[in-house]
């Protein structure tokens, strides 16, 4: 076994960037055991493997830069144990996570999927649906800092001059008992609805919005609106070809 690894070599073993090792001996991360200051090659002993598998190591669960050298550092038996079960937990919360947005980002593609084929855009008819569920953004100021905002279908509610934003649960159905601790979602009740679809911008939606309402017949419809987005700013670059589905709630006894 060589004594000695040129910086190529240490890179070469542990397939990384020449650069990267660079960059530890640049920030007294890794420091190479002999230098040639005339020419600048490095050399390393054998035994700084070790130091740069638990680099490799420690990146892959997570840590920073500056946490490996503390960790490095300080690495006593009930240190590492200790370190090690902190960061088993941070990793088991951040799988729980990823594994939430990839739930709601298989909605939002099966959402698009399922409506994209029902839409006829200068059809007006009556549409009857269950209560549907939608975590509640608010206004339009803050909806842009709302992660949820970014993974949901978005449905947005148009009153008079107010619009409020939510992150459409597209086919979730929550049980009795998951329910009351989900305080956050809210729900559309069941009924029916005088259903429309816009192509374009939201700009003009309202001209959509007036011919919907126009084809009531002898509907009695409710004072607001709510609206899905079928095709919009996240999957489509030219905001002509944006389709949001009109839904107005028609009024029970009408």
């Amino acid at each position: 076994m060589k004594d000695f690894f040129t910086i190529g070599e240490l890179a070469d073993l542990f397939a990384i960037d020449v650069q990267t090792l660079r960059y530890y001996d640049k920030i007294g991360l890794l420091i190479p055991s002999h230098r040639n200051h005339a020419n600048g090659y490095r050399l390393y002993k054998f035994d700084q493997v070790y130091q740069v598998a638990s680099i490799r190591y420690l990146k892959r669960l997570g840590y920073s830069l500056e946490q490996i050298r503390e960790y490095l550092d300080s690495r006593t038996l009930d240190h590492t144990i200790e370190r090690l079960q902190g960061q088993s937990a941070l990793l088991k919360q951040r799988w729980q996570e990823l594994i939430s947005i990839d739930s709601a980002i298989q909605r939002k593609i099966e959402f698009i999927k399922v409506q994209l084929p029902q839409v006829s855009l200068q059809e007006v008819q009556v549409k009857t649906f269950p209560d549907r569920y939608y975590l509640d953004i608010g206004s339009e100021e803050i909806l842009y800092g709302s992660d949820v905002f970014y993974f949901h279908p978005t449905l947005v509610f148009y009153r008079e001059n107010t619009k409020q934003f939510g992150a459409y649960l597209f086919e979730y159905i929550p049980d009795e008992t998951e329910l009351p601790s989900l305080h956050d979602v809210s729900v559309i009740k069941g009924g029916a609805f005088l259903c429309g679809y816009h192509q374009g911008s939201y700009e003009t939606i309202g001209t959509a919005i007036e011919r919907i309402r126009k084809g009531k017949g002898e509907y009695r419809l409710a004072d607001w609106e709510v609206n899905f987005n079928i095709l919009d700013q996240f999957v489509e670059r030219d905001s002509s070809r944006f389709i949001t589905e009109i839904q107005i709630p028609i009024l029970v006894g009408a």
